[in-house]
């Protein structure tokens, strides 16, 4: 099981998503465009929509430097405690599969690579990877992490998947850019 992702970012923000959730989220929505990060800016209704389903965990704006992300449990050994955490954001999982990529991967949406992801894991760019995990809905919350030691990145991201039986709600008016994710080192 795949418990870590390494990722470059090339775009300053990481977005977590079960591919096949996406990619299903877009077709039930009219999106045919590539760039669906703009079109979820230019419509912001659509765009909090895929992140109160749980289609999109958006942890941005962040500056582009080398980062990792893992799953927060008992087989981490992480002592370190977390320089913030930002809970209850939801997520949907029903492919056992949880992308972790820079925004490119919103800004130029492959639907074939990405719904193929495990097929084309070779082929990928060093700006994504992927985590197992067991299908569910989640109340993710996000910790930073400064000054890991490998395997991870100095700069991290750990991620505490609550299960739920029913997605957290968004607060009115909340909005992606009300939590800070910058790790302090991340210039």
């Amino acid at each position: 099981m795949k418990r870590s992702a390494s990722i470059d970012l090339y775009s300053p923000g990481i977005v977590v998503f079960d591919p096949a959730v996406l990619d299903r989220f877009l077709i039930d929505h009219a999106v045919t465009e590539s760039d669906v990060f703009s079109r979820f800016l230019e419509d912001e209704t659509l765009g909090r929509e895929a992140v109160a389903q749980g289609t999109v965990c958006p942890i941005y704006q962040i500056p582009e430097n080398a980062y990792s992300v893992f799953l927060v449990d008992a087989e981490n050994g992480i002592e370190a405690g977390p320089e913030f955490s930002h809970a209850g954001l939801p997520l949907r999982i029903e492919s056992g599969m949880l992308v972790v990529s820079d925004l490119n991967a919103l800004m130029d949406w492959d639907r074939d690579f990405f719904t193929n992801y495990r097929r084309h894991y070779a082929d990928k760019l060093a700006s994504n990877d992927y985590l197992d995990v067991p299908n569910g809905l989640y109340s993710v919350t996000v910790n930073g992490y400064v000054g890991l030691q490998a395997p991870y990145a100095g700069l991290a991201y750990g991620l505490v998947l609550n299960k739920v039986p029913a997605l957290p709600g968004l607060a009115a008016g909340a909005s992606v850019d009300d939590r800070n994710y910058v790790l302090s080192g991340a210039a």
